[in-house]
């Protein structure tokens, strides 16, 4: 089973870590919550909403279903026809699961329509999802056993590419890095600005329902940007265990810092970006907590170089720093004197913590 889910599913995401980050800023950067419900509304409500919900999702099952036939011939899964040596029930209920791990998207989305009926009192009306699942999960079942009883191996050749970049790929390690983490950290990448869009947009929603200053986004947001941990401690992976050769450059250690901060700069632009479109705040404001979340990540990064990369040695470290931060907010501390401070502090420790 976790051959299955290893080999298929999480390749399947891996994969395709950028259209799934391009649909997360979709979906929380350009739709407000109101949309979102006006949407779930429609598909719960109108004469054919349940006929083009079942199309979307049929479109995205078809998707994962030529994944899946692509993927299987190829040499390096010859391993996956061995699957034949199990029993009917067993390869059925072990393809059932996963077929469960390709769609979970439609599953996070059906307990969103779920939320809606119940708060709606549509229950009533969204009782056809469930055997749209069991038809999907189904279809994709009987592709799997399809594929496993007619295995077509083959070695590929070059072949021509439709679409031919007019450019070459930048010399520019800021690119590499990001390259690096989107190819092959997808999953990661897809976790972690997941959770850091669903904090931050619950952060503005409930800060819009009373009257509050900006330590309560502070806090929130500080939150959401420190979910990018993760993503940070694969970018010292990437520069203490793949890149190797680059640290033997003859690269200032200011450059290096700058590096560093621009590539957190990248990383939390989306949770901003949801922000920012929010409408809640203003400009000002969003910099303010914009320039806290560069702050963070650039001081917990380093301290990554301090441990060598040790994360549960950092765990408790990160707490309590969290803690003295939420701390320092609620006193009405300034966030850019924080924020100021922490800058100052990273660029002074940096040339003693990161060894060449």
């Amino acid at each position: 089973m976790k051959m299955l889910l290893v080999s298929t599913v999480s390749a399947f995401f891996r994969q395709r870590a950028g259209t799934f980050l391009v649909l997360l800023g979709v979906l929380f950067g350009f739709l407000s919550a109101n949309e979102h419900h006006a949407f779930a509304a429609f598909f719960l409500t109108g004469s054919y909403g349940m006929i083009a919900l079942f199309a979307i999702w049929l479109v995205y099952t078809f998707l994962c279903a030529q994944f899946l036939i692509n993927t299987w011939r190829l040499p390096e899964y010859t391993f996956i026809f061995h699957a034949r040596t199990w029993s009917s029930f067993t390869r059925t209920r072990r393809f059932a699961v996963m077929a469960l791990g390709f769609l979970q998207p439609i599953l996070y989305y059906g307990i969103y329509l779920l939320m809606i009926s119940i708060q709606d009192k549509l229950l009533t009306r969204l009782w056809p999802v469930i055997p749209f699942y069991i038809v999907l999960v189904m279809l994709l079942t009987a592709i799997a056993e399809w594929r496993i009883r007619n295995p077509v191996l083959y070695v590929p050749v070059k072949t021509k590419s439709i679409i031919n970049w007019p450019f070459r790929r930048p010399v520019s390690w800021l690119f590499w890095s990001m390259e690096w983490l989107v190819r092959e950290r997808g999953i990661t990448l897809l976790v972690g600005k997941l959770g850091a869009m669903l904090v931050a947009a619950g952060t503005m929603l409930y800060y819009s329902t009373g009257e509050y200053d900006i330590r309560m986004p502070a806090v929130g947001m500080s939150l959401a940007y420190l979910l990018n941990l993760g993503l940070s401690y694969e970018l010292y992976q990437w520069e203490g265990e793949v890149w190797l050769w680059g640290r033997s450059l003859p690269v200032p250690a200011r450059v290096r810092w700058g590096r560093a901060v621009v590539a957190h700069i990248i990383l939390i632009l989306p949770e901003t970006l949801v922000v920012l479109r929010s409408g809640a705040l203003g400009f000002a404001e969003v910099v303010q907590l914009f320039v806290l979340g560069i702050t963070i990540l650039i001081v917990s990064h380093l301290y990554y170089y301090k441990r060598s990369g040790l994360p549960e040695n950092a765990m408790h470290v990160l707490l309590f720093g969290f803690i003295g931060l939420t701390l320092l907010i609620l006193y009405k501390i300034p966030i850019l004197l924080i924020a100021s401070f922490g800058i100052l502090f990273s660029m002074y420790v940096f040339p003693k913590w990161c060894k060449i």
